[in-house]
């Protein structure tokens, strides 16, 4: 099948991503692909030359057109928003540092050799504990997560340290804005943080049961009228979603542009691939 029919508008980027790029005076190497998805392509460098982070996360914000419609706009859209909350949680143990801008949307943060959760049959003992004390510093900065769900993005270090990526959709208490914006944003990001704990409390549940107490087991299951709701009304349209990535998967249409250097598993997809 030719490489033209290939329905490549639904990842971030139409094109691998450099083979090379300069940060802080330093030339890195790309090394893999982490994931590629619609909003941004994740990706490892290395330098040899001496450099505060050898190792480095970059993280390309979408430049693809889709649909004929311009995208870059959104992509330092997103770098802009991500680059805020980095800010503001600046100096928490847990949070990759922030190291500086890669091109017209990207960024780039301190690599952490650690393994995401959903690698992992069970996390070592206390680690939830950890995981725990990490969002209440984050919270504690006023940003809600939003993104607790997914596994992938929670890492686990090979010591046991618990580590929180991808702020794509966190947001955060804004004291600057004016009434009635700034209670209303304050009373959202408290919402969300419960919704945070909700999450975390529900992976300790799954994946180490013999460490929830009953108060954790019952936030756990406080989902809310709210989230029932949303549950209710989107997962509709993320079945939908997955067949049809699936049916373009399976027809040959779907691939990504970096196929070749996504070494690194993504279990988040074999909802669609069928793995």
């Amino acid at each position: 099948m030719p490489q033209t029919s290939r329905n490549t508008q639904l990842f971030a980027l139409r094109r691998p991503p450099p083979e090379t790029v300069e940060l802080c005076g330093c030339a890195y190497r790309l090394v893999r692909v982490f994931k590629h998805d619609f909003f941004a392509a994740t990706c490892l460098y290395e330098t040899a030359g001496p450099a505060d982070s050898p190792r480095v996360v970059v993280k390309f914000g979408r430049t693809q057109p889709f649909c004929a419609l311009p995208m870059a706009w959104y992509g330092r859209l997103l770098r802009r928003h991500e680059e805020g909350i980095y800010a503001a949680l600046g100096g928490v143990a847990g949070v990759p540092r922030w190291v500086g801008r890669v091109g017209e949307t990207g960024f780039a943060i301190e690599y952490v050799d650690a393994v995401p959760l959903d690698h992992l049959d069970a996390p070592p003992s206390g680690f939830f504990d950890r995981l725990l004390d990490l969002v209440g510093k984050i919270h504690a900065r006023g940003v809600a997560y939003c993104d607790a769900n997914k596994r992938s993005n929670i890492l686990v270090a090979a010591d046991g340290r618990a580590f929180l990526v991808d702020y794509q959709i966190a947001f955060r208490r804004r004291d600057e804005l004016p009434w009635p914006l700034r209670p209303l944003l304050a009373a959202a990001v408290r919402y969300m943080q419960r919704k945070d704990l909700y999450h975390f409390y529900k992976h300790k549940r799954r994946l180490a049961p013999a460490d929830l107490s009953p108060a954790e087991a019952a936030l756990s299951r406080r989902r809310g009228l709210l989230h029932t709701l949303h549950r209710k009304l989107t997962d509709p349209y993320r079945a939908l979603r997955r067949r049809f990535l699936r049916r373009q998967y399976r027809s040959g249409l779907l691939e990504s542009p970096t196929a070749d250097r996504e070494d690194h598993p993504q279990p988040e997809k074999r909802n669609w691939r069928g793995d």
